[in-house]
Formats: C-alpha cells, sequence, structure tokens
C-alpha cells in the first residue's frame, strides 16, 4: 500500500484531545471529514485513526480523533503526519490531477525548453499556484490556469507552461 501524506501535526490544542494539522492536501474537507480513516505516521510507528471532527482555524486544521479525549492522549502525536492510502482515492475527471502527481514534473516551455520542477502545488484564494524551482535555483509561482497550463503529460513527467513576459 502506498501512502499519501496528506498533513502534519503541529501541536495539541486545548484539553479535549485536539491537535493542530497543517494541511497538505487539495481536498481538505474532505480528507478530515467525520468519520475518515487516516494513518498517524510517528517515526516507524504506524497509528489507524478516525477523525471525529475537524475545523479550521487560523489557516490549520483543528482535528480530534475517535477515542482520544484528552490532550494527555494526543501528546505522541506532535510531528506526527497523517495520510491515506493513494488506492483510496476517488478517480477525477480527465484532464484534473492530485497536487502530488504534479509534484517533481519538469516544467517546459511550448518550444521543449527546460523551465524548472514542480516543487508543490499551493492552494490561494483566487486559483492554484504551482510552485516552481527554476534552473538557477530561485523559485517563482505559476498560477495553475488554463491560460498558463498548455499541457500535463504524466508519462512522461512534464508539464508545459506558456509564460508571459516576467511570470518567471
Amino acid at each position: 500500500m502506498k501512502e499519501l501524506i496528506i498533513g502534519r501535526v503541529v501541536n495539541t490544542f486545548g484539553i479535549r484531545g485536539e491537535v493542530k494539522v497543517i494541511a497538505d492536501t487539495d481536498f481538505p474537507e474532505e480528507r478530515f471529514a467525520p468519520g475518515r480513516a487516516l494513518f498517524l505516521r510517528t517515526g516507524n510507528q504506524r497509528h489507524a485513526v478516525t477523525v471525529a471532527s475537524a475545523r479550521e482555524h487560523k489557516g490549520m486544521f483543528l482535528i480530534r480523533f475517535d477515542g482520544y479525549d484528552n490532550i494527555n492522549e494526543v501528546e505522541f502525536m506532535k510531528g506526527a503526519l497523517l495520510a491515506v492510502d493513494q488506492d483510496s482515492l476517488p478517480p477525477l475527471p480527465e484532464g484534473s490531477y492530485y497536487f502530488f502527481q504534479l509534484k517533481g514534473l519538469q516544467a517546459l516551455d511550448p518550444q521543449g525548453q527546460r523551465l524548472g520542477t514542480v516543487v508543490r502545488m499551493e492552494s490561494s484564494a483566487a486559483h492554484n499556484l504551482i510552485r516552481l524551482r527554476k534552473p538557477d535555483g530561485t523559485e517563482a509561482l505559476v498560477p495553475y490556469v488554463e491560460a498558463f497550463v498548455e499541457a500535463v503529460d504524466l508519462q512522461r513527467g512534464t508539464i508545459t507552461l506558456k509564460p508571459i513576459e516576467g511570470l518567471l
């Protein structure tokens, strides 16, 4: 089974067993929905947990898991990674991709010139962004919109971008 990391526990919250989670997923409301089965990875330990409740708070998620009802029971979770089984992910419509599928793709311009590597995908209020590490080591953000993304080829491991003057 291949795991997909969807978040990281950064701290506890309050005394009732909630933890603060930085989400690293394109669908946090679905991934952290009550009843959702997740895996908690602490070092080389793996614990199956079920989300009891989740709410957004100051750019993070406050999550409580079934069976963990006070701060003392969740202290060990600090620094843990939250994951799901990749095989459990629903298929996306044609031309849509999960963030993890785009990470690591080589970005090319329409003429085939290398522009860099996709470091990660980021969400913003307006649209998703591609964080691109350019060949010189600097990074740039490119809106993941039709005007700039010409094609994605997962088989070849490439994403073709149509940059405009000053974008990169």
